[in-house]
């Protein structure tokens, strides 16, 4: 962003048991984000922010991909996907930078690597600016 931060920093990590360690990240509408996903755990992991309600649905579609799923980082093609890491390794962390939704609401994110989305998922608050 042009020598800048952006609006808002998110330091996001792992848990054992196929948990992120924040259940519920707080952004405004339309912030530019810098998040940061640390993976502290000795598995591999993604960070993948869908639309509102569609979590359950694109886990399904990663695990779908079957054996082409790592080449793209357990990640599918889909709409419902609006931003996603790289597939990250144990004590490893990737950074993306992105433009929260304008539409306030609740958006889903989960890591969706086959079998963790069941368990490891949480929420993205977009609150009115």
């Amino acid at each position: 962003w042009a020598g800048d931060d952006g609006d808002q920093t998110i330091l996001l990590g792992t848990l054992p048991g196929l948990k992120f360690d924040q259940p519920l990240l707080t952004v405004k509408a339309g912030a530019r984000v810098r998040l940061v996903f640390r993976n502290t755990d000795d598995m591999l992991h993604n960070f993948v922010l869908a639309a509102p309600g569609r979590g359950e649905s694109v886990g399904a579609a990663a695990l779908a991909l079957g054996v082409d799923g790592a080449a793209k980082n357990y990640v599918p093609d889909t709409d419902d996907v609006l931003f996603h890491t790289a597939l990250v390794l144990p004590d490893a962390s990737d950074t993306i930078y992105f433009t929260a939704p304008a539409t306030p609401g609740d958006y889903d994110y989960l890591c969706s690597f086959p079998g963790h989305s069941a368990l490891m998922k949480g929420l993205l608050r977009v609150e009115a600016k």
